[in-house]
């Protein structure tokens, strides 16, 4: 090598000095130790309040999640620990968003609510229909312990994952059934059943349908 020398750890020195080679029982036990990942501890959220969707400006979402809380305002910032790996092999755990641009507030009154609208980093609150788009705190709770892998617990698991998902506004399609290919948007959802209720756009008018999950898709 030219240039820098060549770093090598305190006991592979040590064996090479003894001319012994290195411990490859004790190699391996560290790799594992490095991959192993704790659970993360369960986020509980607040559920006397009114928990509203937020849209943030891009990079905003953990900053806003940070001043909120601060302020003394509810914030949920969904993420996911997952492994990354660099070109040279070596690997990291990081927390990333698992929505885009999403954060959840839970707010106590209107109060709350103007100090969101007026953060720099928050672009907008949902509505639809004239209605801010609510979550309800149960929901959410599901939610965020099937992310962090406490969904055993509430018993809330993969519905209340679905459930958040679809209740964000986000417009729907019919993938089964007689009304397939028909398009709407989930009005209501009942997680323990796993159904949907869905206005459908059907001869020029909105049409309410109640739908079990495999029979709809994110359009």
């Amino acid at each position: 090598m030219t240039g820098k020398k060549r770093r090598i750890a305190r006991r592979r020195r040590e064996a090479l000095a003894h001319d012994r080679p290195p411990d490859a029982g004790r190699a391996a036990e560290i790799r594992r130790r490095r991959r192993r990942r704790l659970r993360p501890a369960r986020v509980v959220l607040a559920a006397d309040r009114v928990w509203m969707v937020a849209e943030t400006r891009a990079r905003w979402a953990a900053r806003a999640a940070r001043d909120l809380e601060a302020a003394g305002i509810a914030a949920f910032d969904p993420r996911e620990e997952v492994e990354l790996t660099s070109a040279t092999g070596r690997r990291r755990t990081a927390r990333v968003p698992l929505l885009h641009r999403t954060l959840f507030v839970g707010l106590r009154d209107d109060g709350d609510l103007a100090r969101v609208e007026a953060h720099p980093g928050i672009d907008r609150i949902l509505f639809r229909d004239g209605r801010a788009v609510v979550v309800a705190a149960s929901v959410l709770q599901g939610f965020a312990d099937a992310i962090a892998g406490h969904d055993g617990e509430e018993g809330g698991g993969e519905e209340a994952v679905r459930a958040v998902l679809f209740a964000l506004g986000d417009g729907v399609r019919v993938v089964d059934g007689p009304l397939a290919a028909l398009r709407g948007t989930v009005e209501g959802i009942e997680p323990g059943r796993r159904r949907y209720r869905v206005a459908l756009s059907l001869f020029g008018r909105e049409t309410p349908a109640l739908l079990d999950e495999d029979k709809i898709a994110r359009d």
